[in-house]
């Protein structure tokens, strides 16, 4: 059969570029930030899994004249896994109407389109798997900073501390706040106070934004804030719109460009190369022509140990 018109078009250097651009410009920079991308040779592949019982441990590397040396590599007790495959179809209808021209255009707009959609699920995906996973960890405790007693400073130090145990020197400690939480951290009177200005007697306050507060804290860690809206509802009834990561603080290890064996407490991982694949196919009688997204990913807890909540 011969190449469609839309397919001739999609893959000129110009729209290739297009596309490519358009997926790497729609990666969500919250959803990479908790579960940075890790490349793996190919679609199954191992990666080392630590836990409660098989904690991650610094390499001993002395060695003696005839003495054996220690190897590290993945081995049969490593956890063996597949990328996931996701897909998401544009159709453009009454492509012969359209001048090239036209059809150019309308190609870059599902790009556009499809690059996001497919970037905004992944987030989901990775902020969704992350949420019940901090949830569920063993240190993770609810307290309320609406509370002026309470000193969200002091505990989230300490917090940072049992993270870092638990990564052992391996990854840096990362904080992602959900909204509300976040709004009641910064208006919490033991916060408010550390920005007081003014020499003597008090001029003014200042409300911290969220890069302002790594630097209130034990290690400076980054910090993000995630604002991802979800609707709740059931289709054909009332939306119930909410913020994915609302009233929860998530503290957990990262590094920010991991490998399958470091112990951070998660990773995206992704095909070498790039994962976002776009293409185009026509519709099955022949009528209407589609571009797609194609991308192969597995989000995944590599280590449950490096992870705290904070929760209302």
């Amino acid at each position: 059969m011969p190449e469609s018109r839309i397919a001739q078009l999609a893959s000129s250097p110009l729209l290739t570029n297009y596309a490519i651009t358009a997926s790497q410009n729609a990666i969500r920079t919250v959803g990479q930030f908790i579960a940075p991308l890790c490349s793996v040779p190919g679609l199954t592949f191992r990666y080392k899994k630590y836990t409660d019982k098989n904690r991650y441990r610094v390499a001993d590397t002395k060695r003696n004249v005839s003495g054996k040396v220690t190897r590290i590599g993945f081995t049969a007790d490593d956890v063996a896994a597949i990328l996931e495959p996701n897909a998401l179809d544009f159709p453009i209808p009454n492509v012969e109407g359209l001048t090239n021209e036209e059809l150019g255009f309308a190609i870059q707009e599902g790009q556009s389109i499809l690059a996001d959609s497919s970037a905004l699920a992944l987030e989901n995906e990775i902020v969704t798997i992350a949420k019940a996973a901090a949830l569920a960890a063993a240190g993770s405790a609810k307290v309320d900073f609406t509370d002026d007693t309470v000193d969200p400073i002091s505990i989230l130090d300490d917090a940072i501390l049992t993270v870092m145990k638990a990564a052992k020197n391996g990854a840096p400690v990362k904080i992602l706040f959900g909204t509300t939480k976040f709004k009641q951290f910064r208006n919490n009177a033991k916060v408010s106070k550390r920005f007081i200005v003014g020499k003597g007697a008090p001029v003014g306050q200042v409300s911290p934004g969220i890069e302002d507060v790594g630097s209130l804290l034990m290690t400076s860690p980054e910090v993000q804030l995630s604002m991802m809206v979800i609707d709740n509802a059931a289709p054909g009834v009332a939306e119930d719109i909410r913020f994915l990561l609302d009233d929860v603080v998530i503290l957990f290890a990262s590094n920010g460009t991991p490998n399958r064996m470091d112990p951070s407490f998660m990773k995206t991982f992704a095909p070498v190369g790039g994962f976002f694949k776009p293409g185009s196919f026509t519709t099955e009688d022949q009528r209407d022509q589609v571009l797609k997204m194609d991308w192969i990913t597995l989000p995944s807890v590599t280590n449950s140990a490096a992870v705290l909540a904070v929760k209302s």
